[in-house]
């Protein structure tokens, strides 16, 4: 999805995936920002559907609806407005 949202990758720095996650002894995956070095982070958002992933940097994260291949999903639509 990133890839046509920024086909010429503009507009997304980096990305964010399991591999980079930290695991808790639970199972629970979390994405920790400050694995990114010299980054403000108040320049950098979590877009999870799992609200869990973003729990260490709470501030930055924006919870979204799952995409399942539903090509009448607007949920990113509504991102832009929340984001504007």
């Amino acid at each position: 999805m990133i890839d046509l949202l920024d086909p010429d990758k503009t507009l997304i720095d980096k990305r964010l995936y399991r591999e980079h996650c930290i695991q808790t002894p639970e199972g629970i995956y979390i994405k920790d920002l400050r694995v990114i070095g010299n980054r403000d982070l108040r320049h950098i958002l979590i877009v999870d559907n799992a609200t869990y992933s973003f729990g260490y940097q709470l501030d930055n994260g924006i919870p979204i609806v799952p995409f399942y291949d539903d090509p009448a999903d607007e949920e990113l639509l509504h991102l832009i407005y929340y984001l504007d």
